[in-house]
């Protein structure tokens, strides 16, 4: 009997990545790679919803990565179409409210965001790119093509500062408009109407600051935590983050991955999979402007 994890082999979702460093630093969070709600927990991403996967559920799936994926009854992929997101009493978008779905990336613009347009672009869909400030300065060229290729973008602070919520209006409001500057002065007339906070530590404040500037908090509700390069590598992330997307994506899902922040080969390596894949059972859609 072929095992689970071997299908996924041989589904094409392997790589051989070398780790490297990371935004984010391994945190004692409720589990590890799975659908959660993304905003409002202090550890850094691994937030569980009510109803979302457990936390011995999500270790097992990364454990013994399956092939299998996520029932829908959308086959399509369009685009062009538009999301309605849900943003329930605390602010924070966690879902797109309708049958969409939504990929975001995190942590760019860096060497693998062209990797990541270029499978888009071939495939046909449009992303949401939450990029850092100081990413955007070195990297102006890429924000360009993000939004040449007709991407959403969002803004997620200057430097990824993780307790930025923590700290005064004033620093909050300063960081969040340095960043959103320093992406219209690669595109001039960008929109950026959305905000995410570093490791999804959204706090009341930041979130009422981010409106004030006009942009909605946006969190997720799937993630496979590809940024923990310390405990997955290579084939054995490719391998895990294929089954946390193909396992947890559904209907109305937001899902986390990164571009940036470290070495994203094996971030890559999977979407190569998944994305001919979720375009085959969703409609997959950028967060709308």
């Amino acid at each position: 009997m072929i095992s689970a994890c071997a299908l996924v082999v041989l589904a094409g979702c392997s790589s051989d990545a070398p780790s490297a460093a990371s935004w984010h630093a391994s945190g004692s969070g409720s589990a590890q790679g799975l659908a959660g709600q993304g905003g409002g927990d202090p550890i850094a991403h691994p937030i569980a919803a009510p109803g979302s996967v457990t936390p011995s559920a999500a270790a097992s799936a990364s454990a013994s990565p399956s092939a299998s994926a996520s029932a829908s009854t959308s086959a399509s992929a369009s685009p062009s179409a538009s999301a309605s997101p849900s943003t329930p009493g605390d602010g924070i978008i966690r879902t797109t409210g309708d049958q969409t779905v939504a990929l975001t990336f995190d942590d760019g613009p860096g060497p693998d965001t062209p990797t990541i347009l270029k499978m888009l672009r071939d495939q046909g869909i449009k992303a949401t790119f939450c990029v850092i400030g100081q990413n955007v300065k070195q990297y102006p060229q890429y924000v360009q093509q993000i939004v040449a290729d007709g991407h959403t973008l969002c803004n997620h602070t200057w430097n990824h500062d993780e307790a930025l919520g923590k700290k005064s209006a004033d620093t909050i409001r300063a960081d969040l408009q340095k960043t959103s500057d320093e992406i219209r002065k690669a595109v001039p007339d960008a929109k950026v109407l959305y905000f995410r906070h570093p490791g999804g530590n959204f706090t009341p404040l930041a979130v009422q600051i981010a409106a004030e500037l006009g942009m909605k908090s946006l969190g997720w509700n799937v993630d496979p935590w590809d940024w923990n390069v310390k405990k997955w590598q290579g084939q054995q992330m490719t391998n895990h983050i294929c089954s946390v997307v193909r396992n947890n994506t559904k209907p109305g899902s937001i899902v986390l991955s990164h571009d940036g922040g470290g070495d994203r080969s094996a971030t890559m390596a999977a979407y190569k999979t998944l994305l001919p894949e979720l375009k085959g059972k969703f409609t997959l859609v950028a967060m709308p402007v």
